[in-house]
Formats: C-alpha cells, sequence, structure tokens
C-alpha cells in the first residue's frame, strides 16, 4: 500500500538554490507507526494534470499537507492586511490534486491548510484572519512547541472522527486562517467554539475528511488513532 503526501516549497533568500520542496518528517513518521507492515510513503512534488493521474494510479491514499495561506482569489475575495504568504503555484497543483485524487476515488485527509483546501476546492471560503470572523475564538497560533495540547475541540455526532475519538478531545493549533463558508455537501465533524475544527464529505464512496490541527506533531493516542483510520481506509480502496 502507498499514500503520497503533498510537498510545500521553501524559499531560501541566503542559500545558491533558493527553493527547494519541503515535508516536515512527522507525517511520514506517524503514517510508518501505523499497524501496516506493507506501508510505503512518497512525496508528491507539484506537478500538471497528466502526470498526477500516473502518480495517483498506483497510489491508495493522499494527505495535503499544512502550509502557505491559500490565495484569496480562488475564493473570489480580494487580499486583506492579514493575509500572510500565499503560493499559487501550490494551490493551482492541491486543487490538481484533490480533483484526480476524486476522479480515482481515493482516500484524502487534509490537515491545516489541507483541509482549508479541500473546502475551497468544493466551493467554501476562508477568513483570511480568524480576527475578521468578529467573533471570541481562543488562540488558535500557539508558540509551544508542536507536540503539546493547548485547547479543546468537540468531536461531533454521527462523524467519521466520533467512530473512534471521544466527545472531547485536546490538540495543538497552528493556524491563523479558518473556515468561513463551509462547501456544499461537506458538514462539519469537530469544533473549538464557534472555530470549525474538522470537516468531511458526504457525497462521495472515498473518505474526504479534514482537521485543523495537526496531529502528526502529536504523541497522544488520538492522533494515533486518526492515522490509523485514514490508513484502514486506504487499505480498502481499489489497489
Amino acid at each position: 500500500m502507498i499514500i503520497g503526501i503533498s510537498a510545500s516549497v521553501l524559499r531560501l533568500k541566503k542559500e545558491i538554490f533558493k527553493k527547494k520542496y519541503y515535508l516536515n518528517v512527522a507525517y511520514v513518521d506517524k503514517l510508518l507507526k501505523c499497524e501496516e507492515k506493507n506501508l510505503g510513503v512518497f512525496i508528491i512534488p507539484f506537478c500538471e494534470k497528466e502526470a498526477i493521474k500516473s502518480l495517483l494510479v498506483n497510489t491508495n491514499g493522499v494527505i495535503l499537507s499544512g502550509g502557505f495561506d491559500i490565495h484569496p482569489k480562488f475564493y473570489k475575495q480580494s487580499s486583506k492586511p492579514l493575509l500572510e504568504e500565499v503560493c499559487k503555484k501550490r494551490d493551482e497543483f492541491e486543487f490538481r490534486l484533490i480533483e484526480e485524487a476524486m476522479k480515482q476515488e481515493l482516500p484524502i485527509f487534509g490537515i491545516c491548510r489541507g483541509m482549508q483546501a479541500l473546502n475551497v476546492f468544493f466551493g467554501g471560503t476562508l477568513h483570511q484572519d480568524l480576527s475578521y470572523a468578529k467573533i471570541s475564538v481562543l488562540k488558535h497560533r500557539q508558540k509551544q512547541k508542536p507536540s503539546l495540547a493547548t485547547h479543546r475541540v468537540d468531536i461531533l455526532e454521527n462523524s467519521f472522527l466520533s467512530n473512534f475519538l471521544p466527545s472531547k478531545i485536546k490538540v495543538n493549533s497552528f493556524h491563523h486562517q479558518g473556515i468561513d463558508t463551509l462547501a456544499k455537501d461537506f458538514k462539519i465533524s469537530a469544533k473549538s467554539g464557534l472555530v470549525i475544527e474538522a470537516i468531511e464529505y458526504q457525497k462521495s464512496k472515498n473518505l474526504v475528511f479534514g482537521v485543523q490541527w495537526h496531529p502528526e506533531a502529536m504523541k497522544d493516542k488520538h492522533s494515533r488513532a486518526i492515522f490509523q483510520a485514514f490508513v484502514n481506509e486506504c487499505k480498502k480502496g481499489k489497489k
């Protein structure tokens, strides 16, 4: 079984080679600790439609990793002052990746930015910064190390996550944006107050879901359970 993870790009001003593909090793490590002996993982670089199609033919599932803000043009907004660094090439690549994964009925797991990418691809919108939501929210960009949980999330009943998680868990948090309008045919799977923390698609055979926190960076049993559940869904697929 093989799972692909979308790459990001590092922009390095002080090096000769100023751009490098990048992925935090925590994504790979968390997958390889799942109960699946024959699991292979690869990083998917930015590529065009036909290359993505060829890559996914031999792939059982896709993870959309964290990273840059999504350019607001993709959800029909102009940039606001609190928008941070964007990468339109990555946005376009991941939308192609989602489109092809859906055609091949592969499970998709979006993490942080990855969840937001799913929402935008399917027609939803984002708050360019949570302060624009004009609601009282917890601090969602922690300064503590990623393995530490800093706020509570409520897992909603009858969601994918509720099959293996308790109704309340604690998570880490490294985002300043969040979902505004939820995309059509998605439902909310978890919340912290009024902030959407997890979503899932309801109109496909393949599992499509995302979480706003970073379970790959945590060491608790609930984070392991999320990755294990995703791997289990990948095992059910067409390969």
